[in-house]
């Protein structure tokens, strides 16, 4: 089902007399893009409304397509932020009444929107549950022109639900076996680390839109993936409250709401939507808009110090600089670089928790996006987020250890991920800067590309596979089809074979010369040992990359133990990505154990940290 109006309702933009551009600002806490035509004829722009927590993380690149075709294909200003508690804005998710602040941000965006462009009517766009607080928040505020609904959560207590099954779903998986069933007393609900507390899912779960009443705006769209009572209950409720509303069906969203790393954009689908509007230049190719540095008042200030958002190596990479109000003199920054797909607040907004936390120990630091990632610039639309990493991500994240040392940082440490992990110890190797590196659930020393391209299969760590042996439910789904059985067999075979290969090759390239992939890895951490950079090699008890870890260096990383400067560590309920509270708090734990005891201690730092690390003296 789909219902088009075919007239334009908002004038397009005709001319354009120089680029279009993006810059990072700031308002009311909250860090957001504006995104400005090069001229515009339009007096009408757009506030996109994120949906929440993971969903975030999935369709931020498509979001930001988005907003560069309302802005540099149509002539429409256009401003795309994180709430309060949220991606890069001040605050935390548990924080009282934060449902009502989110509601509150979208209407002070607005107000940031008009008063920065001028324009005078509005566009409220949002997605999943962004576009339920902006129905409520138009709804409010009035005077809105224009509200677009993408799959919008339309019942608060079935989006609870929803939540709270797909974060059974993924405890039932091998990499939610360690952890905790909940991080807390039952009390809160959310998926993949982000988490809805008790007053917000008390509020949450009151929304219904189908029983509100009251216009939202003069015009609406409803966009969702399949047709359904409850959108059909919606569009029959704005009809009778006046409001002009149509239905667009598009099952593109489906392939848009999963992991960024695979997370394709509904180019068709938002094609639709800005015709819908009257919009004819849709998602084309357009002039892609230059990054400007933020304004000098641009910053996020939190108790123990404030963010800036950044833009260097010649306007390519941005991130956000974490400062500390009472810093320690004289002590490396620490470098946080992406996971997988996500921009730099990371998986369940590690980044970002970690980033405050230091602050508050006189540590700064800097999350970047590496290029063709989050805010920084594609080099190649072609490019696949494989060969970002692989050809660039090294690269990359030089340009930001070069960025802190010329901040006054003396040393940097670096801090990454899984494939975060991969750039951030071949970064510490490359850069003569950094002296201390962090590699969590590293999932390959050398890049293998086939593990991750799109459809690539999953493995499963050893110890998963002989306790499934063990596991009468997994005979079962194997002698009734449901698991492939000589999958896994081959896959047992090849890390064997695999080991007895990485045994023999010292020898075979002591003998003939010829370069193997396990002398390339040696010679990698070698080359860190020799280096004298502290490196911490942090794995899950379960997880997939202490294959690599045993192949190359015997049962969890034995035979590292000869070297000084590198040690492994292997830990109880921590899932791959980070997303138990539990496994983010041991990490963050063991990463300031980490600074303590193998990078202050051994660095020239002059002064005490107000609270949690200690410090030598000069």
């Amino acid at each position: 089902m789909q219902r088009t109006v075919s007239h334009a309702r908002v004038r397009p933009q005709t001319t354009m007399t120089s680029n279009p551009t993006t810059t990072p600002v700031t308002f009311d806490g909250c860090l957001g893009w504006l995104h400005r035509p090069a001229s515009s004829q339009a007096n009408i722009g757009a506030v996109l409304c994120n949906p929440f927590g993971y969903e975030a993380l999935c369709v931020f690149r498509g979001w930001r397509e988005l907003a560069d075709s309302l802005s540099a294909g149509a002539g429409i200003p256009t401003l795309r932020f994180d709430y309060p508690g949220t991606g890069d804005s001040s605050g935390n998710e548990e924080d009282p009444d934060i449902f009502r602040a989110w509601i509150d941000s979208i209407k002070a965006a607005a107000a940031y929107l008009r008063a920065t462009t001028g324009v005078e009517r509005l566009i409220f766009c949002g997605m999943r549950l962004g576009a339920t607080l902006a129905a409520i928040a138009a709804e409010e505020m009035g005077g809105v022109d224009i509200l677009v609904m993408i799959a919008p959560v339309i019942s608060g207590r079935r989006y609870v639900r929803e939540l709270a099954m797909q974060h059974n779903s993924w405890l039932s998986t091998a990499d939610g076996l360690r952890v905790a069933p909940s991080d807390d007393d039952g009390r809160t609900t959310g998926a993949y680390g982000f988490t809805l507390y008790p007053d917000t899912l008390e509020q949450l779960t009151a929304v219904n839109l189908e029983k509100r009443s009251g216009p939202v705006a003069r015009r609406v769209l409803i966009h969702d993936s399949f047709d359904n009572a409850y959108t059909s209950r919606l569009l029959e409720r704005f009809r009778r409250d006046g409001i002009d509303a149509d239905l667009q069906i598009f099952p593109q969203y489906d392939k848009f709401l999963v992991d960024a790393w695979y997370s394709q954009p509904p180019r068709e689908a938002f094609d639709r939507l800005l015709t819908w509007l009257g919009l004819p230049h849709g998602m084309q190719k357009h002039a892609a808009p230059d990054t400007l540095a933020p304004a000098s008042g641009a910053r996020i200030d939190f108790a123990a110090g404030y963010e800036t958002p950044v833009v260097f190596g010649s306007a390519r990479y941005v991130g956000m600089y974490c400062r500390p109000r009472s810093p320690i003199r004289g002590a490396p920054a620490v470098l946080f670089v992406n996971t997988g797909g996500a921009h730099r607040v990371g998986e369940a907004r590690v980044a970002v928790l970690m980033a405050r936390r230091l602050a508050a120990q006189g540590i700064a630091s800097l999350r970047m996006d590496l290029g063709g990632l989050g805010d920084s610039q594609r080099r190649d639309d072609s490019l696949t987020l494989g060969a970002v990493y692989a050809r660039h991500g090294v690269n990359d994240a030089k340009a930001g250890v070069d960025w802190l040392l010329k901040a006054g940082h003396p040393k940097v440490v670096m801090f990454g991920v899984c494939s975060g992990a991969y750039v951030s110890i071949h970064t510490a190797l490359a850069h003569p800067g950094v002296v201390g590196c962090m590699s969590v659930n590293l999932p390959f020393f050398m890049w293998r590309r086939s593990l991750m391209r799109p459809g690539a299969q999953s493995v499963e760590s050893t110890l998963v596979y002989w306790r499934a042996i063990r596991d009468l439910r997994k005979w079962i789904r194997l002698l009734t089809g449901r698991a492939n059985g000589m999958t896994i067999f081959a896959e047992l075979v090849r890390r064997r074979c695999a080991r007895v290969l990485a045994r023999l090759s010292g020898p075979f390239e002591r003998r003939i010369g010829f370069a193997t992939s396990t002398g390339s890895i040696r010679r990698l951490m070698a080359g860190l040992e020799h280096k004298g950079v502290q490196t911490s090699l942090i794995y899950g008890s379960l997880d997939t990359g202490l294959e690599e870890l045993t192949i190359h260096f015997g049962a969890t990383g034995s035979e590292l133990g000869a070297l000084t400067n590198v040690t492994t560590k292997v830990l109880d309920r921590v899932d791959h990505a980070l997303f138990s509270r539990t496994a983010r708090e041991t990490v963050i734990n063991q990463f300031e154990q980490f600074l303590h005891d193998r990078i202050l201690d051994a660095e020239d730092v002059t002064e005490v940290c107000p609270a949690g690390l200690r410090t030598s003296s000069p």
